[in-house]
């Protein structure tokens, strides 16, 4: 009898332990699929593995994707650790954030976080009364594509600096140092290209006088050498006039 217990105490455990058990309606998003999400219903959330509230909110996430079929939508999640590009794209600066799509039209959820009102907020589309998300932060645009880009650099960057910490053994602010090293070195670049671009396109100084000057030139040649149609008769009349008198 204690050795049945003994059993299902560990069994117990195990589950718990183990965490809720994964819908399979839930469609995991990343850099190369997170474009399905442009057509139909979705609701998606970011999370990311170290975030206590994220797990408190798995067991009723994973509830929720089991009514998808039910509510005529997809539900799906994104992994921040594993996806930096879309956190950029969906400017997440907190976890867990969750969004409703229909359409390619997203609208970031505000609401509980429970089954029950996840479901609510589908049926009886709650989400028309929350405004869209205005179109230059429009995950799909170019511009968030660029901050993807950021965010992906970022993640890159700090990667390299727990493998020279960790891996390395070299200390925390020759690390730093480096990275500060390098920036500047690339700041002095981009700045030296852009002065260079600008003195091109807007000169500046003895360039501008003597384009200033050319153009000066240009218009006085045009001048003289077109005259007035007031003058070209004046001249007639004079020559006519010359002649009478001969």
């Amino acid at each position: 009898m204690l050795l049945r217990l003994l059993a299902v105490l560990a069994i117990a455990v195990a589950a718990i332990s183990a965490g809720p058990t994964r819908s399979s309606k839930l469609v995991f998003l990343n850099e190369e699929n997170w474009q399905d999400i442009m057509k139909g219903e979705w609701m998606i959330e970011f999370h990311a593995p170290w975030c206590p509230a994220c797990k408190d909110l798995q067991k009723a996430w994973n509830a929720f994707a089991d009514w998808s079929d039910d509510l005529g939508i997809k539900v799906g999640e994104v992994d921040v650790t594993v996806n930096p590009g879309l956190s950029g794209r969906f400017l997440v600066t907190a976890l867990p954030t969750i969004y409703h799509v229909k359409d390619g039209v997203f609208r970031q959820y505000s609401g509980s976080r429970d089954k029950s009102d996840f479901i609510s907020f589908v049926e009886d589309k709650k989400y028309r009364v929350i405004d869209p998300v205005p179109d230059y932060k429009h995950p799909n645009s170019k511009q968030m594509g660029v901050v993807a880009v950021f965010f992906k650099l970022s993640m890159a960057v700090r990667d390299l600096h727990n493998h020279l910490v960790e891996d390395k053994g070299i200390p925390s602010w020759a690390s730093y140092g480096l990275f500060a090293g390098v920036t500047l070195a690339l700041g002095c670049v981009l700045g030296f290209f852009i002065v260079i671009i600008i003195d091109q396109v807007f000169p500046t100084g003895p360039r501008k006088t003597q384009a200033a000057k050319k153009t000066e030139k240009k218009d006085s040649k045009k001048d003289s050498g077109t005259e007035s149609p007031t003058k070209k008769n004046g001249n007639n009349n004079n020559a006519k006039e010359a002649k009478k008198t001969k």
